[in-house]
């Protein structure tokens, strides 16, 4: 007697069912990544800070895996001999301050090993003591129950890293993870294009100053600053002396080397807080924030001094080095601006030229005289 095939419970799923519901899910798990991508992608498409970037992206990630527990680190690797470090920028569902503070240092080689890190590395790479050390330290640091790495690179280049914790989700895949690192990736490179080709048309040139356009922007907004705050603010205008002479004596190559030196020589002499640059020709401006006329005149005497003392060799000849400064300060009178404040300190300068040069004069000075 042929024996019955059982037929399956109500509301059991057979296998090829059971199937069926899981490439429907992963099919609707991608759709769902796809989209939020392209919600992302239109969102980064405005000019936005790097941090406010890589917000939209943690957003989308979100909405697409269902990771609710993600930080992203920038890579950095300093140009003296100092160590690299993982740098926190952003996070999501994470405390901002503890992100913001994160700074992990990296050891030798790592830098190599982190480039292939993701959640279905090979076995190498999870068991590296690199992947076991960060793994613990954002575990510690971050509070993640089960943290993953996502390595964030474009062209073999490490930019960053993607920490998040697994999700209870078993379909956030791999697949889509690795299309969200890829538009970080992709957000940090061109964000730190687009400063370094910003950070390049501020500069000089030759001596790698501030150039003109940018002292008159920096200006605009440190005399609008010190008129809310009710803070002075003072220039300072340097001239070289017998600049020309050097030109037409030794060569305009030479007279290059020249005003690089003096710039280098410059740049070492003022605060953190201050802006100096080239101004025109061997003219140098500087920018000195909550300064008021006193404490102006002696930075300038400071400068007028050590440069008056600074020697350059040309072609086996040695050049004593001297300069005419000229100082102008901003204390809350109506109807100045940046343009009449370096006026002033260009004022004072051309009356240090007259006075016999290599010495430093005031608009105040000036103004004074006149009376």
């Amino acid at each position: 007697m042929p024996t019955k095939k059982k037929s399956a419970l109500p509301g059991a799923k057979t296998d090829s069912s059971l199937e069926r519901s899981f490439l429907q899910d992963q099919v609707e798990l991608l759709s769902r990544g796809i989209r939020s991508l392209y919600h992302s992608s239109e969102e980064i498409q405005f000019s936005k800070p790097l941090p406010s970037l890589l917000k939209s992206i943690l957003k989308g990630l979100k909405s697409a895996t269902d990771i609710n527990r993600a930080a992203i680190l920038l890579f950095e690797n300093p140009p003296d001999s100092s160590p690299s470090y993982l740098q926190g920028c952003v996070g999501a569902g994470l405390s901002d301050l503890k992100i913001a503070e994160m700074k992990v240092p990296l050891e030798v080689d790592e830098e190599d090993t982190l480039l292939f890190i993701h959640p279905y590395a090979n076995k190498e790479v999870t068991t590296s003591n690199c992947y076991q050390r960060l793994v613990a330290h954002f575990k510690e640091t971050l509070g993640l129950k089960d943290p993953e790495l996502q390595t964030l690179e474009i062209r073999n280049q490490l930019l960053g890293l993607l920490v998040f914790e697994r999700p209870v989700d078993p379909f956030a895949r791999h697949e889509i993870l690795v299309l969200f690192s890829r538009q970080a990736a992709l957000a940090i490179d061109n964000a730190r294009l687009f400063s370094k080709v910003e950070e390049m048309a501020l500069r000089d040139t030759l001596t790698g100053l501030y150039n003109r356009r940018y002292l008159h922007q920096i200006l605009d907004y440190e005399i609008n600053r010190s008129r809310r705050y009710h803070q002075p603010l003072s220039l300072v205008f340097i001239d070289i002396d017998h600049f020309k002479d050097v030109n037409d004596t030794y060569g305009h190559a030479m007279g290059d080397k020249f005003l690089k030196q003096i710039a280098e020589r410059l740049s070492l002499l003022f605060r953190t807080t201050d802006v100096v640059g080239r101004y025109a020709g061997d003219e140098f401006l500087a920018i000195l924030p909550s300064t008021h006329q006193e404490g102006g005149a002696i930075l300038a005497q400071r400068i007028q001094n050590v440069l008056g003392d600074y020697k350059i060799m040309c072609r086996g000849k040695t050049l004593q080095v001297s300069v005419s400064i000229g100082l102008s300060t901003y204390d809350g009178e109506e109807g100045v601006g940046s343009s009449s404040l370096i006026d002033r300190a260009d004022q004072a300068m051309y009356d240090a030229k007259s006075s016999g040069r290599n010495c430093v004069r005031s608009f105040s000075g000036l103004q004074a005289a006149v009376r």
